[in-house]
């Protein structure tokens, strides 16, 4: 598969990114300390993720080489790095207290382990 673009992809940003904003404001946990956003693309999820909790670690991951330059440009002050989570899952920390993805999941095949090495991902408790 071709590489994302990020210029394309943040043509629609606001359209994009109601989605997480939607989707973080579920999230109920009080104070986690570290998040990490799955698929997150030029940083726009992250961003909103960092909004939420300030206090929080947060880890930005995705496979495009092309959306993680972006999305350190855009946010250097947040943490991105580059990861295929359909390979490379087992080269991330496994503590982290939200495990967050707004439109990755349904790009990566083979739904019955993934959704347990993301689980995996969550600190103990």
């Amino acid at each position: 598969m071709a590489d994302w673009n990020s210029a394309q992809y943040l043509k629609y940003e606001k359209e994009r990114t109601q989605p997480a904003i939607d989707l973080a404001n579920r999230i109920s946990l009080d104070n986690p300390k570290r998040i990490i956003d799955v698929g997150c693309g030029p940083g726009n999820s992250t961003r909103v993720l960092a909004s939420k909790f300030s206090d929080a670690y947060i880890l930005g991951v995705d496979k495009s080489e092309n959306m993680i330059s972006s999305a350190k440009m855009n946010y250097p002050n947040l943490d991105f790095k580059l990861c295929d989570i359909s390979s490379e899952i087992s080269s991330l920390d496994r503590d982290f207290d939200i495990v967050f993805s707004n439109a990755c999941i349904q790009w990566v095949p083979n739904h019955k382990i993934l959704l347990k090495e993301l689980v995996g991902l969550l600190s103990k408790g």
